[in-house]
């Protein structure tokens, strides 16, 4: 019987600690794969803080870096208190969607690079025929998104 009464502590402990570290809601958020400004836009209307964790490459605006990863923050002061609860710590690939010769960037063989060939040759049929875009409001919403995630065409 006293096994089970600390079994069931134990369980109950890890849950309030579970949700003390990571909030409620906000944490189950998925900004990987977002721009940093909209992954920080994200953050900051849901009252956090956006906060660089690490960059990889150097080819693109801060604000087209692709977020690859992010965590809350678990800095502890001197106090040993986390006073940055509300911290999105975000890591960003700011390389080139696809790279070129003298340009840096993702392979094509990758995820990132296949995903971004494709944007940019989605980009090119857009600027052939940009009356595309206007025959419904989901194909502007389509073009609208591969422009501004390329900046290669417009709508």
């Amino acid at each position: 019987m006293g096994k089970l009464v600390v079994r069931i502590l134990g369980a109950v402990g890890a849950s309030i600690l579970s949700v003390m570290m990571l909030g409620t809601g906000v944490a189950s958020a998925d900004l990987t794969g977002m721009s940093y400004d909209d992954a920080a836009g994200w953050i900051s209307s849901h009252k956090g803080t956006a906060v660089v964790g690490s960059v990889n490459g150097d080819q693109v605006e801060k604000g087209a870096c692709i977020v690859t990863s992010w965590h809350m923050s678990m800095f502890l002061n001197s106090s040993g208190e986390n006073d940055r609860k509300k911290d999105f710590v975000l890591n960003l690939n700011c390389n080139n969607s696809v790279a070129s010769p003298g340009n840096p960037g993702n392979s094509v063989m990758t995820p990132q690079g296949a995903q971004g060939k494709k944007d940019q040759q989605i980009a090119a049929k857009i600027n052939k025929n940009p009356a595309w875009c206007q025959s419904t409001d989901k194909n502007l919403e389509y073009c609208q998104t591969i422009c501004k995630r390329t900046g290669l065409c417009e709508v």
